[in-house]
């Protein structure tokens, strides 16, 4: 610890690689340990990545370990951000909706003297975070207009979601982490965001004229479930989230057959992926149905993912 101390204070240039090395060793200590790291361990490690981070002018990489120790239980997570603000400021200054969703959430974490020193230090007495249920609201109406909103191509992934739809679902994915899974699944998941995928259905079938729907909006629904559903599962809401997989894995079965536009079919097939821990076999089952029936070329990482799947699957037997 004293060696990692004393490379932060030294602002002499770190090697990137060096400096990668360092960083990946925090981050799988801090993620291995983080229960039974003490407390000012915990926080001395995140003031080193933060601040090598900063030394070598990486925004991203600190602000995405920012979002993870939110998002992930971190002990005090409160705390670390206070520490983690105080050492790179800039990271919460940032435009965007995942950074109002940051701040949400640590506002409705944090208490006492690091409710005051968080409020003073990011100017919350004269701009309050955004309630984290107002926030969600307002990602929704963002999904369901559709607007700048599009497919891109991707090496990997094939049809893709464009970087502003993926700001929608990680800031989504961090309030409900808040949030919990009861309150995600029953007034998101079924309120919402079945709603829109049972409207699209009828708009293709013809039933439904009111309004539209986009394909896009489909397929970002189709990723965000995934992604909720892999937060039930962390707390072990595995029944629950195993009903919402059916629904996905069914729709998945049938998608060439219903002529479902690409884009939205490898949305589904990653969620499918996403909640398959619920229940591995029948998720493998719809996925090789699916794969049989398609006559286009298969995107490297849905080829991963059927692998992974097929792996976990010979695990259970």
């Amino acid at each position: 610890m004293k060696l990692l101390l004393g490379v932060f204070r030294n602002k002499r240039f770190l090697g990137q690689q060096l400096a990668d090395c360092l960083l990946v060793a925090i981050l799988a200590k801090l993620k291995t340990e983080k229960k039974s790291m003490k407390s000012l361990y915990r926080q001395a490690l995140c003031r080193v990545y933060v601040g090598i981070c900063r030394q070598n002018g990486d925004l991203e990489r600190a602000r995405l370990f920012s979002y993870s120790i939110l998002k992930e239980d971190f002990p005090e997570s409160d705390k670390l951000t206070l520490f983690i603000a105080s050492t790179w400021y800039s990271l919460f200054s940032l435009p965007g909706l995942i950074n109002k969703a940051m701040q949400a959430v640590t506002r409705q974490r944090a208490k006492g003297q690091v409710l005051k020193c968080l409020s003073a230090y990011l100017g919350w007495e004269k701009n309050a975070p955004c309630d984290v249920e107002k926030l969600i609201t307002g990602t929704l109406v963002a999904l369901k207009t559709g607007v700048r909103m599009k497919f891109q191509p991707h090496d990997k992934c094939g049809e893709d979601l464009c970087p502003f739809v993926w700001e929608h679902i990680f800031a989504t994915e961090l309030l409900c982490s808040q949030l919990q899974w009861k309150w995600t699944h029953d007034n998101l998941i079924c309120k919402e965001l079945w709603p829109i995928m049972n409207k699209w259905v009828k708009q293709r079938k013809g039933i439904d004229q009111a309004g539209f729907t986009a394909d896009i909006t489909v397929a970002a629904v189709l990723r965000l479930i995934g992604r909720l559903g892999q937060l039930g599962l962390k707390k072990r809401y595995v029944e629950s989230v195993k009903n919402v997989a059916t629904v996905i894995n069914t729709f998945g079965r049938h998608a060439n057959a219903e002529g479902v536009p690409w884009g939205v079919q490898l949305a589904t097939v990653y969620a499918i992926y996403d909640l398959a821990p619920s229940n591995p076999k029948e998720a493998m089952e719809s996925l090789a149905a699916w794969r049989s029936e398609t006559t286009r070329t298969v995107p490297p990482a849905v080829t991963s993912c059927i692998t992974q799947m097929g792996s976990m699957c010979r695990q259970i037997r």
